[in-house]
């Protein structure tokens, strides 16, 4: 029942995802790449020397993982050899590389990508649809093993057109998590949080008893706009049926209305944000013990709630929490998934692509998903790297009441990744398409201003945010 339960989730995920997908042929039922037609008697040639080349940016520990990694796959397919590189040092700069090397002939077989980098490759055609290689009878994945990926993790990589093609698969995923000051929040009688209205609740009642007191934070102003335009019904960027294309449509009422709700919080001192504290990361200012108590921030730097704490602090009694993104309502549970794909170039090779699509398998699998994100707090991509001997060892390592720094760190981060295993209908990603990602980041400088904007009154306000969402809009689609 639970397998065709989660078969279920993943179709369903999959076609609302295709549904909205970024398609800019002008045909709605065009693919974004023709999928690559693998026979079904293929497989790999264990007399042809294969060298595939593997492009990444992380860094020296898992780097070091990956290599190890490769030792082994290489001694399970010794005709195959797996060239890895660290090409750059950040995303942006390895798509740019990529962008580069793909005309040049030149690029990677298999390489790190987010949606919006793969939406670049693909104007020139190059990344490989995998549709083909996941349903192939001997080489792909069983219905049962697509199942055990965590829905909306999977899903992420049929958001590019509304014909499903599949152009990434999860790698390292993280989300959002609420964090919060759990000492603070237990000596005062604080339920953790499930929705905006209870974080404020709980932000109000702080500031009666600390006046100098700013008690939340969140991290990312890219991130909260485009949740919580997802948690208010606001449209942010989608797919419209007649023309076949993505299109930006944030500039509407509902968004306006939400963008007011937390510009409120901002002017009544119960909320900062990033930007708004100098750049300087919100979790920052909770584990130095400065007035703020709880705060929004990426899974994947879940040990920064204590990186940087003092002792001092520390052995005062501070201890940090962690639980899902409050929600507008309980109907609208939505947090958004981030953290790196892998994608696949089509070479042209189809013993090339064979060999690559089994080392992305490789990396994939339910071990090596545990193996690569206990030390970070990234989220393993498979229910069943969660009952894994790696993830059984790492559950029972961490104690219940944390003593030390390193203690208290495992166990949120245990908690933190445990969102992900217990929440895994919850997270979505937004259209892929030629403005994605340029839309992405002018929401958030909109969100900076509005929220840093001091109004003479409520119709200045409302008069200064239609006019900076329409300068947005405007700059993003002309």
């Amino acid at each position: 029942m639970k397998k065709i339960l989660l078969i279920a989730l993943v179709l369903t995920a999959g076609l609302f995802l295709a549904s909205c997908g970024g398609d800019r042929s002008g045909d709605a039922t065009a693919k974004l790449v023709e999928w690559y037609e693998l026979p079904e008697t293929a497989t790999l040639d264990t007399t042809k020397e294969v060298t595939i080349k593997f492009w990444h940016r992380m860094g020296a520990d898992s780097q070091g993982l990956v290599q190890d990694w490769i030792e082994e796959f290489e001694a399970i397919y010794p005709n195959i050899t797996v060239i890895e590189e660290k090409a750059a040092a950040d995303y942006g700069a390895l798509a740019d590389k990529i962008a580069l090397a793909i005309p040049a002939g030149t690029a990677p077989d298999i390489a790190e990508s987010y949606p919006d980098h793969i939406a670049r490759y693909a104007q020139a055609k190059a990344p490989l649809a995998l549709n083909n290689f996941i349903s192939h009878p001997t080489l792909g994945y069983t219905e049962e093993e697509v199942a055990d990926f965590l829905p909306g993790l999977w899903a992420e990589g049929q958001s590019y057109d509304n014909a499903g093609t599949i152009l990434s698969l999860p790698f390292t995923k993280s989300s959002e998590a609420f964090f919060y000051n759990a000492t603070y929040f237990e000596q005062h009688g604080y339920d953790v949080p499930t929705t905006w209205d209870e974080v404020f609740a709980i932000a109000e009642d702080i500031k009666l008893r600390e006046p100098n007191a700013i008690p939340f934070g969140y991290d990312s102003e890219d991130n909260l706009f485009i949740t919580a335009s997802k948690q208010w019904d606001a449209p942010y960027t989608g797919y419209n049926e007649t023309t076949g294309k993505g299109e930006v449509q944030f500039n509407n009422d509902l968004s306006k209305e939400m963008v007011t709700y937390f510009k409120d919080k901002v002017d009544r001192g119960l909320m900062l944000t990033r930007s708004l504290n100098g750049n300087a990361y919100t979790s920052d200012i909770m584990k130095t013990n400065e007035k703020l108590y709880m705060y929004v921030g990426s899974t994947g730097g879940t040990r920064y709630a204590y990186i940087g704490a003092s002792q001092t602090v520390f052995d005062a009694g501070y201890r940090a929490g962690v639980a899902p993104l409050p929600a507008h309502d309980a109907e609208h549970r939505y947090q958004i998934q981030q953290g790196p794909n892998i994608n696949l170039f089509n070479s042209g090779d189809e013993q090339k692509m064979i060999a690559t699509w089994l080392f992305a398998k490789f990396m994939l699998s339910p071990e090596k998903s545990a193996q690569f994100c206990i030390p970070s707090g990234y989220a393993p991509i498979r229910y069943s790297a969660y009952e894994t001997q790696a993830w059984t060892d790492y559950v029972n390592s961490v104690v219940a009441v944390p003593t030390t720094m390193k203690q208290a760190q495992d166990k949120l981060v245990k908690e933190a990744i445990e969102i992900f295993l217990n929440n895994g209908d919850i997270f979505f990603t937004s259209s892929v398409f030629n403005l994605s990602s340029k839309t992405r980041t002018e929401v958030g400088a909109l969100l900076v201003k509005i929220l840093a904007f001091d109004a003479a009154d409520d119709a200045a306000l409302q008069a200064y945010i239609d006019s900076e969402y329409q300068k947005s809009f405007d700059f993003i689609t002309n």
